[in-house]
């Protein structure tokens, strides 16, 4: 009978491994909506956020994304981050029918790490929420770092 107790109390230790869910926090950002609005500076209309309560709680606080680097983000000499998608490149928001709440700026140091596109990543960082700056993406993780998945 202890063997059998021992036996069943082991699969159950491992039945809730394996239904145990990885880190993943995309959804946060379904909660903001965008409204198209003419932008002077780049004489084109442009989606500013409109952000919850929801997201707007979540500000400064540690996230996880798991996702697919898009394309480095440099401007000069200025090393700015990455663009990370929540889908692969080939349904990204910047070429497929996918919305702005599915890619985020991710700065992190470039020097730690090699990177290559199409494989999936994970990043944990501080969630900044970008509301004025038209160059960047509204959603920012800032002092990011590699998440093992």
């Amino acid at each position: 009978m202890f063997k059998q107790l021992i036996i069943f109390y082991l699969a159950f230790l491992f039945s809730i491994g394996l239904n145990a869910q990885v880190r993943n926090d995309w959804k946060l950002f379904e909660s903001v909506d965008f409204q198209e609005t003419f932008s002077e500076e780049f004489q084109t209309n442009l989606i500013k956020p409109v952000f919850s309560e929801e997201i707007l709680s979540q500000e400064g606080k540690e996230i996880v994304l798991l996702g697919y680097i898009v394309s480095s983000m440099e401007s000069g000499e200025d090393y700015e981050g990455i663009v990370f998608s929540k889908y692969p490149f080939e349904n990204c928001y910047f070429c497929g029918g996918a919305g702005p709440e599915t890619v985020a700026q991710v700065e992190f140091d470039p020097e730690s790490h090699t990177f290559k596109l199409g494989n999936a990543y994970g990043f944990k960082g501080t969630l900044m929420l970008n509301k004025t700056d038209d160059a960047k993406l509204t959603f920012i993780l800032k002092d990011a770092e590699l998440y093992d998945f």
